[in-house]
């Protein structure tokens, strides 16, 4: 008999394209110097890093990427 259950499986589901789209139209519709930028982490997301550069980019967004797995709007 074990002392322990199976370790449980979790998975969250990936952000799409909509949830990146209402949380840079958030982050970017108030104008707060302090807060000119939006990092994510690529690792929630179901595109791929080049899919979001290309697209943020033809968008008018500054993106570059911050440590692996990151990017960083501007």
């Amino acid at each position: 008999m074990s002392k322990l259950a199976p370790k449980p499986i979790t998975t969250k589901p990936l952000h799409s394209w909509d949830y990146l789209n209402k949380t840079l139209q958030a982050n970017f519709s108030h104008v707060n110097p302090d807060k000119n930028f939006l990092v994510i982490d690529l690792r929630d997301f179901e595109m791929s890093k080049e899919e979001i550069m290309a697209e943020a980019i033809k968008q008018g967004y500054k993106v570059s990427e911050e440590l692996e797995h990151y990017l960083r709007f501007e």
